[in-house]
């Protein structure tokens, strides 16, 4: 009954956002993070974040919002020169160099997520801050910035080896080429229920970093900012969000004591 339920509610969001009101102002919204839950298949335009702009569009006709996947160079070459019509989804005032919230407008946090430090249960890593990776092999995502981290990388005192995805992250990490790596939670619940046997490596209880996904807004797009805050501020009590997450969250992955 519970599962008939949530997929009524799921049904009736991508039924309402599919067709365009004629009087309706296009939005798009910016996506660069090409890994699951966000974005599961670019092709068929599945994921959370396309799922996000199907529930926006539930609510009202005033705009009609539209998901498209954009490299983070791109995007940030667009945003330095403001020439980005849209707005980012999934993302932190400190990845944008705006920890005071001046330079971009931004919403309350849509998805709450952190970044977590898994290797092998044999090594058993208890991460503590950066410093404790000292002297070891770590895999990250190809562009990706790890604060505190690169710094060490930098200066010679973690080796780090950048993979083109969070699974292969995992895949370093089973294959015994890294002593641990860094993957999104979120990331790391998805893989582990397409592909239990993941479930098997070691989280540290500390995590890298602890963040809520928010939406970065352009300056000149006070009304769209005007538009989501009571949609995002009511969205976790709403039964159709708490349908859309549940697609794509898994049981944590076990942390050991």
């Amino acid at each position: 009954m519970k599962a008939t339920l949530l997929g009524i509610l799921l049904l009736c969001a991508s039924c309402m956002a599919q067709a365009r009101p004629p009087d309706s102002q296009l939005v798009t919204i910016y996506a660069y993070h090409l890994k699951p839950p966000f974005i599961v298949d670019l092709q068929q335009r599945q994921g959370l974040y396309y799922d996000f702009a199907a529930y926006l569009n539930s609510k009202g006709e005033r705009y009609h919002f539209h998901t498209e996947f954009l490299p983070r160079n791109r995007l940030e070459h667009d945003l330095d020169r403001q020439l980005l019509e849209g707005m980012v989804i999934g993302v932190t005032p400190a990845w944008f160099d705006d920890p005071l919230e001046q330079n971009y407008l931004w919403t309350p946090g849509i998805f709450h997520d952190q970044d977590e430090i898994v290797s092998l249960p044999s090594l058993h890593f208890n991460y503590s801050d950066p410093h404790s990776l000292s002297g070891m092999r770590l895999a990250g995502v190809l562009g990706f910035s790890y604060a505190g981290i690169d710094q060490l990388v930098d200066a010679g005192e973690i080796l780090r080896s950048n993979t083109a995805g969070e699974r292969e992250v995992l895949q370093m990490i089973l294959k015994g080429r890294v002593d641990v790596g860094i993957i999104s939670r979120s990331t790391l619940d998805y893989l582990t229920a397409v592909d239990p046997k993941l479930g098997r490596l070691y989280v540290s209880p500390v995590p890298h970093d602890v963040f809520e996904r928010r939406i970065l807004i352009p300056q000149d797009m006070p009304q769209v900012q005007a538009y989501l805050l009571p949609i995002i501020e009511q969205m976790h009590s709403d039964p159709a969000w708490r349908a859309i997450l549940h697609k794509y969250r898994a049981p944590p992955t076990t942390r050991h004591p």
